[in-house]
């Protein structure tokens, strides 16, 4: 009687693994087209297989009598796995315009795929059952804040960006991480980065006052569109007239310009 082996899961996760305890001659591998699968036998990797219907006698030698137990590693071709980076701790910048130094931490999220199945389960999978998106994350963290400390220092040198402008380039500088960070987890860990979005700058408070200070920034008051009249940063509506003003917040504390939805600042990580 033909026993049947295949994919049963979902296609959530980069990797699932299937353990056939007694392989026979009419074994069959049934390898979907949104996988491919790797055959183990006592740990060492033999074979991975694209789309198709298999009879693994013809790919393992099933002497008769013998019981012989083989994994089976279906890997996704289509799924992408979103993850979480941080800097762990701020990173030190150079102000090229006011040639002071200051602190800024950064975090954001990636996504991933997998490229060659092979070698991202030897470096990145190994005896775990699933490559859980928490493994992967702590696995490539380091990784990704390192390309991301060193390029945003160069991206900063080159453009000579002002401190408070930094927030206005982050797309930019996840543009030029993005191909930096994919070459390189395709070469060691076979996997490709999709995209990079950096989503939150945070600075020294520090350093901040004295990049302020050195910049003369000073908070501008907001005025009506109707009357004219000097309002408070954050006012909803003139005291004067009762005009209703533009939603978008001024940081009190270094000046920038928020949405009106913001509960802390873009630019300093001030709150609301």
């Amino acid at each position: 009687m033909e026993e049947i082996i295949k994919f049963s899961g979902t296609n959530e996760k980069l990797f699932t693994r299937d353990v056939v305890e007694n392989v026979t001659e009419k074994t069959t591998l049934i390898v979907p087209e949104t996988h491919s699968a790797i055959i183990i036998s006592d740990g060492e990797m033999l074979q991975t297989l694209p789309k198709g219907r298999y009879l693994l006698r013809n790919l393992v030698e099933v002497k008769k009598n013998e019981k012989l137990s083989l994994e089976i590693i279906f890997v996704s071709k289509t799924a992408k796995l979103k993850l979480l980076w941080g800097t762990p701790n701020k990173i030190t910048i150079e102000d090229p315009v006011l040639n002071l130094p200051y602190k800024m931490g950064m975090s954001g999220d990636f996504e991933v795929q997998v490229s060659d199945p092979r070698k991202c389960f030897l470096y990145l999978v190994g005896a775990e059952d699933v490559l859980t998106s928490d493994a992967l994350q702590d696995r490539l963290m380091s990784k990704v804040v390192s390309v991301v400390e060193t390029e945003l220092a160069r991206f900063i040198a080159e453009k000579k960006v002002l401190y408070s402008n930094v927030y206005q380039y982050k797309q930019e500088i996840a543009r030029r991480i993005v191909p930096l960070l994919s070459n390189s987890f395709s070469s060691n860990y076979g996997i490709t980065v999709y995209s990079l979005n950096i989503a939150n700058i945070i600075f020294d408070e520090n350093d901040l006052d004295k990049l302020n200070k050195k910049n003369n920034v000073t908070v501008k008051k907001a005025l009506c569109p109707v009357c004219n009249t000097e309002l408070e940063p954050n006012a909803k509506f003139c005291f004067n007239c009762g005009a209703k003003i533009s939603n978008k917040k001024t940081c009190p504390k270094c000046g920038a310009e928020n949405s009106g939805e913001a509960r802390f600042c873009s630019m300093c990580g001030e709150k609301f």
